[in-house]
């Protein structure tokens, strides 16, 4: 039957002619779970004199990146926007996913409005050196500019002190609901959380919140004092880079489903919807989602659960979920 259908390796099945599969069209697969994907036949866009246009697909992973490169005699970080156009309106060389057989030359753009032309294996090299084991960029704090507070979380100054059981009080010790605005060497800008900063940049935090007369705040009262005695023992053994989490290898990180949705709109692209709807797919045999106000069966308990967003070092997006109970935490891998 096999021979029938496909021939040998010396006597190749007859070729059918166009005439033969008018009426032998593939069909797309589909079922009661997975709907049909159908891929809209699209002619290419031209502009007036012919030239291909928006040569920008949604599957090149080293766009809409960010990445740190030399500008004269510093350092400017840059996003990258586009692949470059040759004379000729075409793109030059071959994408791949693997950012080291990638031969694209992509623009970058820095915050001051330069335009540079660059490789991808450059912006790829750029990218690792630049940061730490896990993928995030180190970079040096040049100075912490202003703050915020979170008046919704944040502890107000009337619950500055706590009574403990034996009756003595004593200073809250907290720093939630505040974040720092800190510039970097490289220029940029970002917001920090406070609990990030205080371990990483102490004399810097604790003199910035003197300096703007929010040091009396309870975020602050508790370790600021303290830290500005003990000033010039500390400077000697603290190490001024810290992680710069918002971004893991030049990628843009997420703290929440409506932020992909948001970053994946503003780049145009699926990454992290892809990601997520992957993720749900593998954890989904594991669960039983029951209608509203309906008890679940004996046995078996509630839980609730949040994403960990994550970019591997190979630019592609992740998402791995955590169960939280009262046991101990289960990671779905």
């Amino acid at each position: 039957m096999i021979k029938r259908r496909w021939g040998t390796s010396i006597n190749r099945p007859k070729q059918k002619s166009a005439e033969d599969l008018n009426g032998n069209e593939f069909k797309e697969y589909e079922d009661t779970d997975e709907p049909k994907r159908i891929i809209p036949d699209i002619e290419d866009t031209v502009d007036a004199t012919g030239k291909l246009l928006n040569q920008q697909p949604a599957c090149d992973k080293i766009l809409h990146s960010e990445v740190s490169l030399q500008m004269g005699e510093s350092m400017t970080v840059g996003r990258v926007t586009k692949r470059a156009l040759g004379p000729d309106g075409t793109v030059e060389g071959t994408y791949d996913a693997n950012p080291v057989l990638n031969t694209m030359i992509y623009e970058v753009e820095f915050y001051d409005g330069q335009v540079k032309e660059c490789a991808a294996n450059v912006i790829a090299e750029n990218m690792l050196t630049q940061v730490d084991s896990d993928g995030f960029s180190l970079t040096m704090l040049e100075a912490i500019t202003d703050y915020r507070k979170d008046e919704a979380v944040a502890v107000p100054k009337k619950d500055k002190y706590l009574t403990t059981p034996s009756g003595q009080r004593r200073l809250r010790k907290t720093t939630v609901g505040w974040s720092l605005l800190v510039k970097w060497a490289d220029g940029s800008e970002s917001w920090i959380p406070l609990k990030d900063l205080k371990e990483s940049n102490p004399i810097e935090t604790a003199e910035f919140a003197k300096a703007r007369s929010i040091a009396d705040e309870p975020a602050f009262a508790w370790w600021v004092p303290c830290t500005l005695q003990k000033r010039d023992i500390t400077l000697s053994k603290i190490n001024a880079q810290i992680r710069k989490t918002t971004h893991k290898c030049g990628i843009e990180t997420l703290t929440s489903v409506e932020n992909a949705h948001e970053i994946n709109r503003k780049n145009n692209n699926t990454f992290w919807k892809d990601a997520l709807f992957k993720k749900m797919t593998e954890v989904g045999v594991a669960f039983e989602v029951l209608e509203e106000n309906i008890k679940a069966p004996t046995g078996r308990s509630k839980v609730t659960g949040h994403l960990v967003w994550d970019v591997k070092m190979g630019l592609t997006q992740k998402t791995d979920g955590f169960l939280t109970d009262t046991r101990p935490q289960i990671q779905s891998e």
